[in-house]
């Protein structure tokens, strides 16, 4: 309908004004995107590619490559600027959004696609991920595309199975919180009587975008049994966080209203599930809603206080599940406005991190270092909050001074001190 399309432009005009809105002031431009910067950097001057992504938070468990492979070529396109990695997240995000309209147009309702895509668009959870500008975005994409290629085996469409072990692989260059998502799997193809022979072809799959990862980091084999032998709710105060913070945010960027938006959340879900439950082996969208969420939530209570990233395969799942109880109401469009209302300081005040530096603070400081060196070698080091992690969380820094021409190196007496508590750098010898 023709409305429909007048209000989906709108939803992602409104999507790239929340996403954007002062993200030149607020970019968080911390030492986990300088590391990345570096690593591309790196590959960029070697004019090579790289065999594996960077290691995760387990430095002996690196991604796949993928994300660096589409990363380097924009970095020497917009010349390593340090926003490609935001404007990538939010191309990626938009990108996510048109997906989810058509994908779900195709699995559900014009009406739930529309529905749902306004709830992402809207959505803190959403926002605050994209302009934290971190690779695992991608999932933004990935995950529609999943679910869609779902979608076609369980309507007994094998020909697809390679295709979708290929997107299945490629998330591992992005995150690895997808693996629990093989019980969906599973699940299918035990409704759906699949062979032995059809997991093998999705295996298969798997494996293509992976093959040089698992070449050049074995460990990745034993990283399951890993988890599942280490895992265990062993904080449970710590876990129930993390869960509420997940559920909060979905809905409201106000910290007070998480355990509300955490009953409304369980409600909407428990209540779908048990209203639901005869229908999980015969329609395709509440068995993957049901089974997708729910598995999710047990791998990340087994996590224990896991990060509310380890959420990412069903971030763009929930807000379908909650489109589907607006979709019986008449006035659905209701519970949006209210919601973006009840937002609305919250979309043009930046919650800045316990450590954020705005990158124009940073740039000066870089500026000043190279301008003070004067074409000598020196090194840096950090004080502020996560100085404890490798190179004193100092690799924003390090890929600024790069990018300006100093001549740095580890080895040198020459050090300059970055405080980030005070935004000013000394200098000793």
């Amino acid at each position: 309908m023709k409305k429909f399309k007048v209000l989906l432009l709108t939803i992602l005009g409104l999507a790239v004004f929340l996403r954007l809105y002062g993200i030149l002031d607020n970019y968080y431009f911390s030492g986990e995107l300088g590391k990345e910067l570096l690593y591309m950097r790196h590959f960029s001057l070697t004019k090579t590619l790289p065999l594996t992504g960077m290691t995760t938070s387990h430095e002996w468990l690196s991604y796949g490559p993928i994300y660096y492979w589409i990363m380097i070529p924009v970095f020497n396109l917009l010349n390593g600027n340090p926003l490609i990695l935001f404007y990538s997240a939010l191309t990626v995000s938009i990108l996510g959004l048109i997906l989810n309209f058509v994908i779900v147009k195709k699995i559900s309702t014009e009406k739930v696609a529309i529905i749902s895509t306004a709830l992402q668009a809207i959505s803190p959870l959403l926002i605050w991920q994209t302009q934290s500008s971190k690779l695992h975005t991608f999932f933004f994409i990935l995950s529609p595309i999943l679910m869609y290629l779902l979608y076609l085996l369980w309507n007994g469409k094998k020909k697809w199975l390679i295709y979708t072990g290929i997107v299945f692989g490629l998330m591992f260059s992005f995150h690895f919180s997808q693996i629990p998502l093989l019980g969906v799997l599973v699940l299918l193809f035990m409704i759906k009587k699949y062979k032995f022979t059809d997991y093998l072809k999705f295996g298969a799959g798997v494996l293509i975008p992976n093959l040089t990862l698992l070449w050049q980091d074995k460990n990745l084999l034993i990283w399951i049994p890993y988890r599942i032998i280490t895992s265990g709710g062993r904080d449970l105060v710590g876990t129930l966080n993390s869960f509420n913070e997940f559920m909060g945010r979905n809905i409201f960027w106000d910290h007070k209203l998480w355990v509300l938006a955490s009953i409304i959340f369980l409600t909407v879900l428990i209540h779908f599930i048990w209203s639901n439950h005869k229908k999980i082996k015969k329609d395709f969208l509440i068995f993957y809603l049901t089974s997708s969420i729910s598995f999710i939530f047990l791998a990340n209570f087994l996590h224990s206080s896991p990060p509310v990233h380890y959420f990412l395969p069903v971030f763009t799942t929930v807000p379908i599940l909650f489109a589907l109880y607006l979709d019986k109401q008449k006035y659905w469009w209701v519970a949006l406005v209210l919601i973006f209302l009840i937002n609305f300081k919250g979309y043009f005040n930046f919650q800045k991190p316990n450590d954020f530096v705005p990158l124009a603070t940073q740039v000066r400081i870089a500026d000043s270092i190279v301008k003070d060196a004067n074409g000598s070698e020196f090194s840096i080091k950090r004080i502020g909050l996560y100085d404890y992690f490798p190179e004193t969380y100092s690799q924003n820094y390090k890929y600024l001074i790069l990018s300006r021409g100093g001549k740095l190196t580890d080895k040198s007496k020459n050090i300059y001190t970055i405080n980030d508590f005070t935004n000013s750098y000394s200098k000793e010898k």
